[in-house]
C-alpha cells in the first residue's frame, strides 16, 4: 500500500515538471514597430535586431504594366525604384513647357501692351499762312484806300482850279478813274475778309482734328483695357494650368524602397479607371548577416 502511494506521487510530480517545460513564451513587438507608418504586417517569428520593420506593404498606382520596375524574389536596395509612371509624368512635363512657353509670350506682350497710348505729336497751331495772307489782303486795301482818297482829292483840286475853259471833260475822265480805284477797293477788302474765313475754317478744322484725334485715343484705349484684361485671364488660366501639373508631376514621382529586402509577393487589387492598385509586400532586411533574400 505505501509503494503503491508513492508511486503515484512520483508520477504526478513528473506529469507537472512536463507541463512546466512545455510552456513558451509568446513574443513581443516593440513599440517603434507599432507606430512606423510603412509597416502593415510584421513577422514574430523573427528576433528583431533594428529599428526597421520586418515586413513591409506598400501599395501603387500605376497605370501600364511596365509602370511596376520589380516581381517576385527581386533584391531591393534603399532607394531603389519600385514604381516609376515615366511616360505619364513626361507627358505632362511637356505639357507644362508648352504651357510656360504660352504664358511667357502672353506676358511680353501684356508688358508690350501696357505703356499708355500718347496724343499724337502734332505741330502748334500758328495759322501763320493764313496770317500771311490777311496781312497782304489788308496791305492791299490799305493801298486801294490811299488811291480812293487821292483820286477824290485829285478832283476837287481840279474843281477849285482858277482855269477859264472848259474842265467838264477832265473832270469826268478822274471820275470814271475814281469808280475803278473803288471797284479794286471793294475787291481787296472782298479779299480780305476771304483770307480771314479761311483763317476761321483753318481754325476750325484744327480743333475737329483734334477732336477727332481724342475720340480716336479714347476707343484705342478702350480696345486696349479690354485685351489687357483678356490677357490678364489667359495669364491667369496657363497659370492654373501650370500649378495643377506641376502637382500632378509630384503625384507621379516614382515610388521608391524606404529600406533594404526583398519582394515577397505582389497583389494586384483591382482597377479604377485608368489605374491599376498594386500591393507589393516586401521582406526587409533586419542588417544582419543572416537575414538574405526569401
Amino acid at each position: 500500500m505505501e509503494k503503491r502511494t508513492k508511486i503515484k506521487i512520483f508520477g504526478t510530480a513528473f506529469f507537472a515538471c512536463g507541463l512546466i517545460s512545455c510552456q513558451s513564451v509568446e513574443p513581443t513587438t516593440s513599440n517603434a514597430d507599432r507606430t512606423n507608418p510603412f509597416i502593415l504586417e510584421t513577422e514574430t517569428s523573427k528576433e528583431k535586431t533594428s529599428d526597421n520593420p520586418r515586413t513591409l506593404k506598400i501599395r501603387v498606382s500605376i497605370s501600364r504594366r511596365e509602370d511596376l520596375r520589380v516581381k517576385v524574389g527581386d533584391k531591393l536596395n534603399a532607394g531603389d525604384v519600385i514604381a516609376d509612371r515615366n511616360k505619364e509624368r513626361n507627358a505632362l512635363v511637356l505639357q507644362k513647357q508648352q504651357a510656360e512657353i504660352t504664358l511667357n509670350r502672353l506676358q511680353t506682350l501684356k508688358a508690350a501692351r501696357a505703356e499708355e497710348l500718347q496724343k499724337p505729336v502734332t505741330p502748334d497751331a500758328t495759322f501763320a499762312e493764313n496770317q500771311a495772307a490777311i496781312r497782304r489782303a489788308q496791305v492791299s486795301v490799305d493801298a486801294a484806300k490811299r488811291n480812293v482818297g487821292m483820286q477824290e482829292t485829285h478832283i476837287s483840286q481840279i474843281a477849285n482850279l482858277p482855269f477859264p475853259g472848259d474842265l467838264s471833260k477832265i473832270k469826268q475822265h478822274e471820275t470814271a478813274r475814281l469808280a475803278l480805284l473803288k471797284g479794286e477797293l471793294l475787291e481787296a477788302e472782298s479779299n480780305l475778309a476771304l483770307e480771314r474765313a479761311k483763317l476761321e475754317t483753318a481754325k476750325a478744322n484744327r480743333s475737329y482734328s483734334e477732336q477727332k484725334d481724342t475720340l480716336e485715343i479714347q476707343k484705342q484705349k478702350i480696345t486696349l483695357n479690354e485685351q489687357h484684361l483678356t490677357l490678364e485671364t489667359n495669364i491667369a488660366q496657363f497659370e492654373a494650368q501650370i500649378t495643377n501639373l506641376n502637382a500632378q508631376i509630384i503625384a507621379l514621382s516614382a515610388v521608391r524602397a524606404p529600406f533594404a529586402g526583398t519582394i515577397k509577393k505582389i497583389t494586384w487589387e483591382g482597377q479604377t479607371n485608368d489605374e491599376i492598385n498594386v500591393v507589393i509586400l516586401v521582406d526587409v532586411d533586419n542588417g544582419n548577416s543572416d537575414s538574405g533574400a526569401k
